[in-house]
């Protein structure tokens, strides 16, 4: 099985910006890894037209966050804030992308921020965003793209927190499944020579934890890649999340949709890990 399994391909990498200093480090990880895969990058930014049509719900007020101080709310103050905000986000991806001296395309898209980033997605290999976000009024959204995009986008999705550097180590969350090799695959392939690839294994079953420690070891020699193994119990797997908390570089790898692992069990890498999270669909074995 393993001489068929590849790692993602990526020749297109989708980045969704906003205002956020989540998005900004997004921005900074999706040209490492566009540079990784010789790959084209897109940068998009939308105006929200949800935003847009609450401005124009009549009497509807802001109530200050620190002076109580109460103020109208008017589109044309939120259309402001947008220009502004796709002014500075167009001119920080053009300077990032200069720099390092990649080609890149930025489009500024008006719409339903999800369906639209759902549209744009399907015509990439790899979508970038940051894991929460600020609204053109400067308020916390609580990551509530993020969320919808990790249910319904079925492309690899790296989430990327403020001050998360790509690096390493890189660890993998393992299951024995297609998708499980597509993720071993990729982390191997986003390796450094001489790096340890971290393999997290579930040992619930001493078994099936034996038989899976056996094939990797194997697939490792072939593929002539340093491993470390590390065994947890899904009743105990917060101590492992304990130990890498303060970890701001490096990389998470696992599966998007899972089938035979506690669905809890990622629901708490989602919410626990610093690091940038790389998830990985099923389709991505298709």
């Amino acid at each position: 099985m393993t001489d068929e399994i590849q790692p993602i391909r990526v020749e297109r990498i989708l980045v969704a910006l906003d205002s956020s200093s989540h998005s900004f480090f997004a921005l900074k990880a999706a040209v490492e890894m566009a540079h990784h895969y010789n790959a084209s990058l897109k940068g998009v930014f939308i105006h929200d037209s949800k935003l847009l049509n609450l401005a124009n719900i009549p009497f509807l007020r802001e109530v200050g966050e620190y002076t109580a101080i109460t103020r109208e709310i008017s589109s044309d103050g939120i259309t402001r804030g947008m220009v502004v905000q796709s002014r500075w986000i167009t001119q920080t991806f053009h300077k990032f992308t200069n720099q390092t001296g990649l080609h890149g395309e930025f489009e500024i898209l008006h719409g339903n921020i999800f369906q639209i980033i759902d549209q744009e997605a399907e015509k990439c290999d790899l979508l970038v965003i940051g894991k929460s976000g600020t609204n053109p009024l400067g308020k916390p959204r609580l990551g509530s793209t993020a969320r919808l995009v990790i249910k319904q986008v079925k492309k690899p999705l790296l989430l990327v927190e403020e001050n998360d550097q790509l690096g390493h180590p890189i660890f993998v969350l393992f299951d024995d499944s297609p998708v499980g090799w597509v993720i071993l695959e990729t982390g191997r392939d986003l390796l450094n020579t001489g790096e340890n690839l971290n393999i997290l294994l579930n040992e619930d079953s001493v078994e099936e934890y034996r038989s899976a420690q056996k094939k990797i070891r194997s697939w490792a020699v072939e593929k002539q890649i340093n491993i470390a193994f590390q065994a947890y119990k899904t009743e105990s797997f917060d101590r492992f999340l304990d130990k890498i908390f303060h970890l701001k570089i490096g990389l998470f790898i696992m599966p998007h949709i899972i089938e035979d692992m506690n669905q809890s069990l990622i629901e708490k890498c989602l919410r626990s890990i610093s690091l940038p999270i790389l998830l990985i669909q099923q389709q991505a074995c298709d």
